[in-house]
């Protein structure tokens, strides 16, 4: 497989890290390391370094960089090694990612100082990748901010699951490029935090944790919207009911009463019986009526009817 030799630094990319060339260009302490065999079927990330002896520190490992929010099992790994002396990976999906063009890669190594400088640009160029795709999450977030306030139903709630789904798995990729920032310097010392390579995919790491914090907030936030406006609905119908039915308790009560087929009834022989009955009826819900009115409690449930009613005229015209 190709082996690109730049001004100051080597990148050996190789098939797989199975493939003999891979192994051949690994030390022996790692050639009988656990990484191997884990990386086989990755899960999570994996991270080692060793810095046992000065100006031979190396670290290895590999990162998951692309993954399907719809199949767990259908992921990109990174598996590398790199030292004071070489950058070896496996070979990349550029073709499946217009973000990743290979020639300005290698364009960009070819100023590289060391190969730490080559695997920040591999970095920084799939953090690239991951800024276009939060991009187009973006806009759907936004879609669906503006979904809550005109259409506010269980299809949007199901979206908001997915989008709070889809975070956490934004979240979990961009963890293992945050620990990768943080190895260099602990393993190659502080002074590869001044080149500007490392300084570039950084400040891209660091601007990629903050959109997904933020835009995690904002599902926090619709989420909580979604449970007030759920809640307040609830609480609406039960109180509309709860009134509606003490209102009715009079007619149940008399239409009871009335509705006995016992023999001696004095109300039978009434002449305005039907009449009185209505009468009583109207007057008894009237009292009761004006009884919950004036404790206040059906006042809300007149006002959010009228207010609804306007609102839907203002969005006609």
């Amino acid at each position: 497989m190709p082996k690109y030799t730049f001004k100051h630094a080597v990148w050996q990319e190789e098939e797989s890290e199975e493939e003999r060339g891979f192994m051949d260009l690994l030390p022996e302490n790692i050639l009988s390391h656990s990484w191997l065999n884990e990386s086989k079927e990755m899960t999570v990330n994996i991270l080692h370094a060793d810095t046992a002896k000065r100006g031979k520190e190396a670290i290895w490992g590999s990162l998951i960089y692309r993954q399907n929010p719809d199949d767990k099992n259908d992921l990109r790994t990174l598996h590398f090694f790199l030292s004071t002396d070489i950058l070896l990976t496996n070979k990349l999906d550029y073709d499946e990612d217009e973000d990743m063009d290979k020639k300005k890669i290698l364009q960009q190594m070819d100023e590289a100082e060391t190969p730490l400088e080559l695997l920040m640009i591999l970095l920084g160029a799939m953090t690239g990748s991951l800024l276009h795709k939060i991009d187009g999450f973006e806009e759907r977030l936004r879609n669906l901010l503006w979904e809550i306030r005109v259409q506010n139903n269980k299809q949007t709630l199901a979206e908001i699951e997915n989008i709070r789904h889809e975070i956490l798995l934004w979240k979990n990729i961009i963890l293992g490029f945050v620990e990768m920032k943080l190895v260099m310097p602990e393993t190659f010392g502080r002074n590869v935090m001044d080149g500007p390579e490392y300084y570039r995919t950084a400040a891209r790491i660091d601007r990629i944790s903050m959109l997904i914090d933020a835009y995690e907030d904002e599902v926090n936030n619709m989420v909580d919207m979604e449970n007030v406006v759920a809640n307040y609905r609830g609480n609406e119908i039960m109180k509309t009911l709860t009134v509606l039915t003490t209102l009715f308790t009079p007619v149940m009560a008399f239409g009871a009463l009335w509705g006995m087929n016992f023999e001696h009834m004095p109300e039978l022989t009434w002449t305005f019986g039907y009449l009185i009955s209505l009468i009583i009826i109207i007057v008894s819900t009237a009292i009761l009526y004006y009884y919950l009115k004036r404790k206040g409690w059906t006042g809300d449930i007149l006002q959010s009817i009228k207010k609804d009613s306007s609102i839907k005229n203002s969005q006609r015209e």
